[in-house]
């Protein structure tokens, strides 16, 4: 029930992103850079990330804990800035909900999960990267991997975020032409 209730909730934000923007040219190239920037470190991401297997410290988790979540709030904060118009009244509940509601319940589950799975190697990883602000420099005890196209496409899915954003991306910038 929990999930129906966040997934209708997402696509309400969407829709009134969608329907409140009055996008500009300036907007959709600001707003779509931080989109992919948020999607990039995402696929970045999602192409190292080995779940509940091993702790990933390779790619962007080198340098912080929690690049999805970085690349997610890059997402919301972009797809307003690409909307402009009214969006910016998305966006000031979407970052609330993303710092008071999810951040707080991922970090809660998560990394009591991981704690668990991982012990003091995920202690000392946690205690060195921060959640959403890179380090420069890596973890010293970073694994180096490459990136995998089969943990992108097949194990983290990420293909199907990718389709959402760009048919978003493409809304978006359909509104501006026919507005």
């Amino acid at each position: 029930m929990k999930r129906v209730l966040k997934s209708i909730a997402i696509a309400a934000g969407i829709l009134l992103v969608v329907v409140l923007s009055r996008p500009t040219p300036l907007s959709l190239v600001l707003g779509g850079s931080i989109v992919f920037f948020g999607e990039a470190f995402r696929v970045w991401a999602s192409g190292h990330l080995l779940r509940n297997r091993e702790l990933t410290t390779s790619g962007p988790y080198a340098h912080l804990r929690d690049p999805l979540y970085l690349g997610r709030l890059l997402l919301l904060v972009g797809f307003c800035v690409m909307g402009w118009g009214y969006s910016w009244v998305i966006l000031l509940p979407g970052l609330a909900v993303f710092f008071l509601n999810y951040m707080p319940r991922k970090y809660r589950k998560e990394m009591a999960r991981l704690e668990e799975l991982f012990g003091e190697e995920y202690k000392g990883y946690s205690s060195y990267a921060s959640s959403l602000v890179p380090r420069l420099k890596p973890y010293p005890y970073a694994k180096k991997k490459p990136w995998r196209f089969d943990l992108f496409w097949n194990e983290n899915r990420e293909q199907y975020f990718l389709i959402g954003e760009m048919a978003l991306s493409l809304v978006l910038l359909g509104r501006y032409w026919y507005l």
